[in-house]
Order: structure tokens, then C-alpha cells, then sequence
């Protein structure tokens, strides 16, 4: 449940005070590392991906982190070692340097062809089969792939993505393997399909999905079952994908404040605090008009 303050504060402005926004910003950079990047249990070594997370966050509360050059050099030390490897090491490098106006073209080149090596035989982006259970959607590293070849500006072949995409469409309008949609991996068909310039008025059938999966999540809140941050941050921003907008805001915004700790961070649902799940909290609350 809000506390009390913490709601009349929402009510009357509708929109994230200042106060809220100074303990999200302590919490995150309470997280941040003599190694210069962050970890969300304040222990080294830093975590790329707690890296991104944290600055992106920032971002959204258009706040600068601390140590800028630390940061930049947290990550282009793996580069000069020959130690960042994976998709998503890869991912959250150059998602950071570029947010910090740090890229390098050595690291451009490098991200470009370490990217294309990944390239799968069916369009898409690493493994097509035998995917870690941690993994939420067998379209997260192609979103990876794609946003990091956007950033770098390399030329690649669109049209074979677009159809390796296109292939995860299911009947219902959602998107995932062997006919079976998932939330995750529509969100990420939507922010492929985004990227790649795939027009919303072509996925009238994603639309569709996404405001039953709303209707679905509107009624298990209602009922006081367990909800969780990520869900969510996928049902909004696969809908802002697709030019729509929530018909809840004033749930969505009880939900994710509820999620927030008195340390300022937020968790996956009334647990602890992370730095992925305040990402995900900031990007909703931006989303739904509440930053």
C-alpha cells in the first residue's frame, strides 16, 4: 500500500515530487563502485548490466551520474583487455558510452563486428534453441543486437530481421516460439519493429493483445493477486511502441509506488530493491505521464 504522504503527494501534483525523485537518485548512487560502475548489492566487481540500469535511470530523472569519465573507463578497460564479450556486455557498453558522449570509433568497430559474429541462420540473434530459464524472451538478444547496431550507425540486412520477427507472430497478435505469445517477447517485437520502422498501423493485432493482457492485469490488481514490475513495464512500453496509452495510469502509478522501498529503490513487488526493477519503475512512471 502508498503511505499516506506519498499518496496526497501524487494526487496533488500527478507527477513524481521532487523528494521521491532525490531518494531514487541517493539510492542509485548509493550503488555506485570505486571500479566506477554499480552494483546493486554495493560489492565489486561492478555489473555491466547494474551499469546500465543505474545510468539509464538517471536519464530518465535527467540527472548526470557522478564520476562520468569512471564510468566510460569502467567499460572500455574490458575493451582494450579483450574481455567484453556476449551480446549483452556488448549491449549495455555502448548503450552507457553512448548516453555519456564517451564512443569511440575502436569501440564502434569492434561492437559492430563482435554483433555480426552473432548472427543466427534464422535472421535473428543469438540461440535460437537451448535458452537459459533466466532469459525472458527469445527475442532479447535480436532487440540487443538491433538497438546496438542502430547506436553504432552499421549498415546490416533489415529486411531479414524484420522477417525473422515476423515469423514469432502468433494468432492472438502477440509474439513467441512455437505458438505460444508471451508479454516479454512482444514488448521486444515491438521495440524491434520500432527500430527497424515496421509502421503500428500494421500490428493492429499486437494492439489487440496488449490491451487484453491490460484488462488481465487491471482485474488480478483489483483482486489483490501478485503482480510484477517487469510485466508491467512490458505491457506499457510495448503499448508506447505502438502509439497507444494505458487506460489505468492511476492503478499502474499505486502499483509501482507500492514498489518502492524506503531506501528509494524499487522492487520486483514489494521485495527488495534493484537497480534493474527501478529502471523498469521509472521507465513506467515516465510512460503513464507520472515523471
Amino acid at each position: 500500500m502508498l503511505k499516506e504522504n506519498t499518496l496526497k503527494e501524487y494526487e496533488i501534483s500527478y507527477r513524481l515530487g521532487h523528494s521521491l525523485r532525490r531518494k531514487v537518485i541517493g539510492y542509485i548512487e548509493g550503488r555506485h563502485l570505486e571500479d566506477g560502475g554499480y552494483c546493486f548489492f554495493r560489492m565489486p566487481p561492478s555489473s555491466g548490466m547494474d551499469t546500465y540500469f543505474a545510468v539509464k535511470s538517471l536519464s530518465i530523472l535527467s540527472v548526470k551520474p557522478d564520476r562520468p569519465e569512471a564510468i566510460a573507463s569502467f567499460f572500455l578497460n574490458d575493451v582494450k583487455e579483450g574481455a567484453l564479450g556476449g551480446i549483452p556486455g556488448i549491449f549495455a557498453t555502448i548503450e552507457v558510452l553512448n548516453e555519456l558522449n564517451q564512443m569511440t570509433e575502436e569501440l564502434r568497430s569492434y561492437a559492430q563486428q563482435q554483433i555480426m559474429l552473432r548472427q543466427n541462420k534464422a535472421g535473428g540473434f543469438g540461440a535460437l534453441k537451448d535458452i537459459y530459464i533466466e532469459v525472458p524472451s527469445e527475442l532479447e538478444d535480436t532487440y540487443r543486437a538491433v538497438r546496438v547496431l542502430r547506436i553504432i550507425g552499421a549498415d546490416f540486412d533489415e529486411r531479414r530481421i524484420v522477417d525473422f520477427i515476423s515469423s514469432k507472430l502468433n494468432l492472438d497478435g502477440g509474439y513467441g516460439a512455437e505458438g505460444r505469445s508471451t508479454l516479454a517477447s512482444t514488448f521486444y517485437a515491438t521495440e524491434i519493429n520500432r527500430l527497424l520502422g515496421v509502421g503500428a498501423d500494421k500490428l493492429n493485432g499486437t494492439k489487440g493483445y496488449l490491451r487484453n493482457k491490460e484488462n488481465d492485469w487491471r482485474e488480478n490488481f483489483d483482486k489483490g493477486l501478485v503482480n510484477y514490475i517487469e510485466n508491467l513495464f512490458w505491457l506499457v512500453e510495448g503499448q508506447a511502441n505502438l502509439g497507444e496509452k494505458s487506460n489505468i495510469p492511476d492503478r499502474i502509478t499505486r502499483f509501482v509506488m507500492g514498489c518502492q522501498s524506503p531506501n528509494g529503490g524499487f522492487g520486483r513487488a514489494y521485495s527488495i530493491p534493484t537497480l534493474e526493477y527501478t529502471f523498469y519503475a521509472l521507465s513506467i512512471l515516465r510512460k503513464i505521464g507520472a515523471l
